[in-house]
């Protein structure tokens, strides 16, 4: 008997569900539907149903771009004098961009100088050698092996497959000195020496010109956002952005208004 009651009581429950939510579907489309289940077997099925939304913009928002008359990018800036010294400072309208140009024009011919003069000591001191080869040079393999009694294997390795690192030996060990043409080959030497000596210092001035160009252009693109935003300032002194709020069909709205004082 109290199985009975119980299982009664059971069905009812379940059909003042279903009126409910017969009910529910009558005045919103977002209740779920009654969904009958036939079991393959014994038991229960309980079904599950998942609704995906996907938000995003709303339909009525509206976006502007507002074009400020005067307003100088800093980003641009920055880009123009990274690129070429002094073209941003010029775009916002500062004359000390004119000196960063001139700094690069003259580190660019410092440079090409240098560059110039290392390449003419190089040459000279290639044609004071002259051909190892021959015995009437200014230096030659069998003078050095006559004089010192040394081999010139090493030396004539270096002469056919690294000229550079033969001229350079040339200079740096004077145990070649013997190799020299003259009565006095120790002034030969030091004259040699002088010649790669000052192809070195001119290489090295090159360097220092191709990293003080450099500098320029970092240095020229930081004050390039500098001044730009000291060519701004005024300008956000004038603006003013106003934010408000407001109903429109039944929902709240917001808004932003940028003002500009006279």
């Amino acid at each position: 008997m109290k199985r009975l009651r119980l299982a009664l009581a059971l069905v009812a429950a379940l059909v003042c569900a279903g009126a409910a939510h017969a009910e529910v579907r009558a005045w919103s489309e977002l209740a779920l539907p009654v969904v009958d289940v036939a079991p393959a077997g014994s038991g229960d099925l309980l079904a599950q149903r998942v609704i995906d939304r996907e938000w995003g913009l709303s339909e009525d928002s509206v976006y502007a771009e507002v074009s400020v008359p005067g307003w100088k990018s800093e980003g641009v800036a920055m880009a123009l004098s990274a690129g070429l010294p002094g073209a941003g400072q010029l775009y916002v309208g500062e004359g000390s961009g004119w000196a960063f140009l001139l700094a690069e024009a003259l580190g660019w011919a410092g440079r090409a100088f240098t560059k110039s003069e290392a390449e003419q000591s190089a040459r000279d001191a290639r044609a004071f050698v002259g051909n190892p080869y021959d015995t009437t040079s200014g230096w030659s393999f069998e003078r050095w092996s006559r004089t010192t009694g040394g081999d010139a294997d090493r030396l004539e390795t270096l002469w056919l497959y690294d000229r550079e690192a033969f001229y350079q030996a040339l200079r740096s060990d004077p145990q070649y000195v013997g190799g020299f043409n003259g009565q006095q080959p120790d002034e030969m030497y030091r004259s040699y020496r002088d010649l790669r000596n000052t192809r070195d210092t001119n290489l090295r001035r090159a360097h220092l010109a191709e990293g003080l160009l450099w500098v320029n252009h970092v240095a020229a693109a930081i004050d390039a956002v500098r001044a730009a935003r000291l060519h701004n300032l005024p300008l956000r002194n004038e603006y003013q952005l106003q934010l408000g709020q407001r109903m429109r069909e039944g929902q709240r709205e917001y808004h932003a208004t940028l003002v500009r004082r006279f």
